[in-house]
């Protein structure tokens, strides 16, 4: 059984022209996201990295250009990951979620840490 695919050329993927524009002046200019990217939060402790990543998902939007296809707000969501938190923060993410209306949009995968580690 051959599990080997074909490799991926880059030069043949399509450019990608819409950006994200999350509200945090830092992250649009020096580390611009776009549309369909993955954006892995790391951070040390005591470090307000749980703000930072719900303040993204609850102002993510998309930057309009002419040439950008199907750029429409209501064709575009978040899905939000969060790997071995506490009950008390997987209930600050999705209470931020509901009260800002972000929810609507987000596909919310909370991993608690009290759930086995095979489920990670």
């Amino acid at each position: 059984l051959d599990i080997n695919g074909q490799p991926i050329n880059p030069s043949s993927r399509d450019y990608p022209k819409a950006m994200i524009q999350t509200g945090i002046s830092a992250i649009d200019v020096m580390n611009s996201i776009a549309r369909g990217q993955k954006i892995p939060i790391f951070s040390a402790a005591g470090l307000p990295h749980n703000e930072v990543a719900a303040q993204i998902a609850r102002q993510a939007s998309l930057v309009q250009q002419k040439d950008t296809v199907d750029g429409h707000e209501e064709n575009f969501a978040i899905v939000f990951g969060a790997m071995g938190v506490n009950m008390e923060t997987a209930r600050f993410f999705r209470t931020d979620f509901e009260e800002s209306g972000a929810m609507q949009r987000t596909a919310l995968f909370l991993n608690l840490a009290n759930d086995p580690t095979i489920e990670r």
